[in-house]
């Protein structure tokens, strides 16, 4: 969006929270509820009046937004980020099955999940000094999240640090990973002696990690469609889990419990 645009944006937020309605909102802030009509059209205009309402009373600068549809949070993301480009927007999907179905969500969709439980709980121990949005639909608010999951950090790999590969394949196979020959897709790692290739599940990219003994050397981007390694290189990957359960020692335990109750699974 060009600048001009943004000033015009940004003046129509500020002529509409002029106006009689919203002083009488500036009351009603700090209750535990307040119940605004309006227009489908007009819910991130008042979104961002409502923020800055609140920044400017020092409340939380955090604020949970749930529409009705997917495709509604996603419209609603992309008008936030014009109004307020310096504000964080955290899009917490929902599953594409049901919990009774017995399939497993989409690795990128558990992946972008997880990552913003994990942004979630960062925020909780350092209080952000902007907006913070979290859109989310009702389905995706509806659905449960397993108690503490977004107390585990994702695993990152930082460029110069040394990493055991036994151990390091033997993580990747804990967080859902799926070992392939050759990677493709999300949610996939293949290991062919120094070089471990990872498509990490908020990535848009497969990431190809080279090894000098136990030293990561240099982490490459790659497409996956033709192997051939990008024009740039990163210094660090954090890897999200495929899966939102963790697979500790008593849920390992429980897990060779119940093989023989259900076989099918």
């Amino acid at each position: 969006m060009s600048a001009t645009n943004s000033e015009a944006l940004s003046r129509l937020v500020a002529l509409t929270a002029d106006g009689y309605p919203f002083a009488n909102l500036q009351k009603k802030l700090s209750a535990d509820r307040a119940d605004i009509i309006a227009p489908l059209g007009a819910h991130p205009v008042i979104v961002k009046i409502i923020a800055d309402l609140r920044a400017q009373k020092k409340l939380s600068r955090t604020q949970l937004i749930v529409v009705a549809t997917g495709r509604e949070a996603e419209e609603i993301a992309h008008t936030l980020k014009s109004f307020d480009p310096a504000a964080e927007v955290l899009e917490f999907q929902s599953w594409e099955t049901l919990p009774h179905e017995r399939l497993s969500p989409n690795p990128e969709t558990v992946g972008k999940r997880l990552k913003v439980l994990h942004r979630l709980n960062e925020l909780q121990e350092n209080t952000p000094d902007h907006n913070v949005f979290v859109i989310t639909s009702i389905r995706a608010a509806l659905q449960p999240v397993v108690a503490g999951l977004a107390s585990y950090p994702p695993l990152t790999l930082t460029k110069a640090k040394d990493y055991f590969l036994p151990e390091l394949s033997l993580k990747l196979v804990e967080l859902a990973y799926h070992r392939v020959d050759m990677v493709t897709k999300r949610g996939e790692f293949a290991v062919r002696g120094g070089i471990v290739d990872i498509f990490a599940t908020t990535e848009e990219h497969a990431v190809r990690l080279e090894f000098f003994g136990d030293e990561l050397e240099e982490l490459r981007p790659f497409s996956v469609t033709d192997q051939r390694s990008l024009d740039y290189k990163i210094d660090e990957l954090q890897i999200f889990a495929a899966r939102e359960i963790i697979i500790t020692p008593s849920v390992a335990n429980k897990a060779r419990q119940m093989m023989h109750e259900f076989p099918n699974l």
